[in-house]
């Protein structure tokens, strides 16, 4: 069963199996793009002919804005690259809207995962992410930070698109609203029918009595 609220998803193993692959292309990725988390709009496949093809494939994906999908939701995939090796098996990774901003005053806490890494010793995570309602909204900016044994090790920004949850919540207080008057209309169609017809009985018996 899902989640009500958004979650990270980090499967350590899988990108220790593509460093493993990529080798030096990894290496030179984790060089390039240290103490940073990408955000991509499609999932890296299991080997590069160069290093320069991997980065040109995070480069190429990476995006800085992400589109709710057809469940009003945003999932997207994520590399988190490192600055060393963390020297600890978990990480923590804290997401902050941060629309008013960035400022420890500013921003707002949204939700945060904490994740065991199969190496150590590892520069980089992969995952996914899916950002369910409400606990996330449409046309917001957010941060993601990767934390390790309390010090931050990777950033991320990203913002969202879509349909807001206010919108969402008025479409539907609208739509309630418009079904409750249809009702109402119905029943005093039904009424007025009903009076009708009583009005039309009584005139008859009125008439009868007359002869």
């Amino acid at each position: 069963m899902r989640k009500p609220i958004g979650f990270f998803v980090i499967t350590a193993l899988a990108v220790a199996l593509l460093c493993a692959a990529l080798g030096v292309a990894a290496g030179q990725a984790e060089d390039a793009f240290a103490g940073r988390i990408l955000v991509l709009t499609k999932k890296p496949p299991g080997w590069f002919k160069s290093p320069s093809a991997f980065i040109s494939f995070l480069r190429a994906n990476s995006a800085k804005i992400v589109y709710e999908d057809k469940n009003r939701t945003w999932r997207f995939e994520t590399i988190a690259f490192f600055k060393k090796p963390l020297g600890d098996y978990e990480v923590t990774m804290v997401f902050y809207d941060v629309e008013n901003g960035r400022g420890e005053g500013q921003r707002k806490f949204v939700n945060s995962y904490t994740q065991y890494t199969q190496d150590r010793n590892s520069r980089s995570l992969s995952g996914t992410t899916e950002l369910i309602r409400p606990d996330f909204d449409a046309n917001r900016t957010y941060v993601i930070i990767a934390t390790s044994a309390g010090k931050e090790v990777a950033k991320g920004e990203f913002q969202t698109r879509g349909t807001t949850q206010a919108s969402i919540e008025q479409a539907a207080y609208m739509e309630k609203q418009q079904a409750q008057m249809e009702k109402e209309m119905k029943e005093l169609e039904q009424k007025a029918k009903e009076q009708e017809e009583k009005a039309k009985q009584q005139n008859k018996a009125a008439g009868d009595n007359l002869f």
